[in-house]
């Protein structure tokens, strides 16, 4: 309990490659989780616990957690690499090069039921990536807005019910990228983790 506590108030540092790969899958889960359910648990009040013992509605929102995270995923390497851009040309490739490589190293790590394997997700990340790398840096806001939309079109709520709620999910996503990219700022070594990964 008191290492909990400490970690609360004092959040390790994050300077290695590992320290770094565990950042990130730890904050996309958690983007990932905390706005479908909390979605879903306000679009649907007190019968949200009624629903989850309903195996369609169940096995429908474990589905929307999973491909939400191959989302917040990506868009946490993008803010992580838009952040740690160096300067030098020849540093900033490797950098990127190696933070791409951590997105098939992290999503492989699991396949839910509903997949066979990540491979179209990793194909539009780096897609994605590719483009990211060679623009301006986006603000933590601004990274998430296809992963909204694809919560708003997976989440297991009538169409009718949630037609008009796509920028309530943008919005609330929004929230989660700003505080992770607060965490970012307070727990990252720039130097250490720059040099690790470009080595």
């Amino acid at each position: 309990m008191l290492r909990r506590t400490l970690e609360f108030f004092f959040p390790p540092p994050v300077s290695t490659p590992g320290e770094l790969k565990a950042f990130a899958a730890g904050e996309a889960a958690y983007l990932a989780q905390k706005t479908v359910f909390g979605y879903c648990r306000v679009k649907t009040m007190l019968d949200y616990e009624k629903l989850l013992g309903e195996p369609a509605f169940r096995d429908a929102q474990e589905v929307c957690r999973w491909e939400a995270y191959a989302g917040t995923l990506g868009d946490m390497l993008i803010l992580i690499e838009g952040w740690l851009r160096p300067g030098d040309a020849a540093t900033r490739q490797r950098l990127a090069d190696s933070l791409a490589a951590l997105y098939p190293s992290i999503i492989g790590e699991a396949v839910p039921e509903h997949r066979k394997d990540w491979a179209d997700a990793i194909a539009a990340f780096q897609g994605r990536f590719a483009l990211a790398r060679e623009s301006e840096p986006a603000p933590p806001e601004r990274v998430v807005t296809e992963t909204a939309r694809l919560i708003h079109e997976l989440v297991p709520i009538a169409d009718r019910l949630k037609r008009n709620d796509r920028e309530v999910i943008n919005g609330d996503l929004r929230l989660h990228m700003l505080a992770a990219h607060a965490s970012m700022l307070k727990r990252f070594r720039r130097d250490a983790l720059v040099a690790a990964l470009t080595a």
